[in-house]
């Protein structure tokens, strides 16, 4: 895959996955994922069309396009945005077809590639802290998180390291 990969998730691993309801699934049309490997593992971030701004002084959950087409999409204050939360770890046959973004969500994505991977970091960090330590269980970062699908893969990182 190159260096910025954006997919559908295929059928199979919905199936999978029918009963874990954290994991975003529209019948209607399927999310499209940035593919970001860490260490071992292969994690599918959806991109989604409106997500909200979180409170200030937590840790970032999402990373939001300020340039996206789809702004307009939004009856709300929401914006575009990877979302972090609903994260996946995926294997290469879960994955579908590459697909196509929003021209300048896709420049912005190029842009701020590595700030994107760094964020995403934080997140999952704070997640295995949370986890570990049981504390801030009940943030919606964590409480909600598809992640929690993942746990004995998460929880079995080394982190000091993330480079594949």
């Amino acid at each position: 895959m190159s260096r910025i990969s954006i997919v559908h998730l295929n059928e199979k691993f919905f199936n999978e996955h029918a009963n874990h309801t954290e994991i975003l699934k529209k019948p209607e049309r399927p999310h499209l994922v940035l593919i970001l490997q860490v260490g071992s593992n292969t994690f599918a971030i959806p991109f989604r069309t409106s997500a909200h701004r979180p409170k200030t002084g937590r840790v970032p959950h999402c990373f939001f396009f300020i340039d996206s087409g789809r702004k307009a999409l939004s009856s709300t204050d929401r914006i575009p945005a990877l979302d972090f939360t609903k994260t996946v770890i995926v294997t290469i046959e879960d994955i579908g077809d590459t697909t196509r973004i929003d021209t300048k969500e896709f420049k912005e994505l190029q842009k701020h590639f590595h700030e994107i991977k760094a964020k995403f970091l934080v997140y999952l960090k704070h997640y295995i802290y949370s986890i570990k330590t049981q504390s801030n269980l009940d943030s919606p970062e964590i409480k909600y998180s598809a992640l929690q699908y993942f746990t004995d893969k998460i929880l079995s990182m080394n982190l000091e390291d993330p480079s594949p």
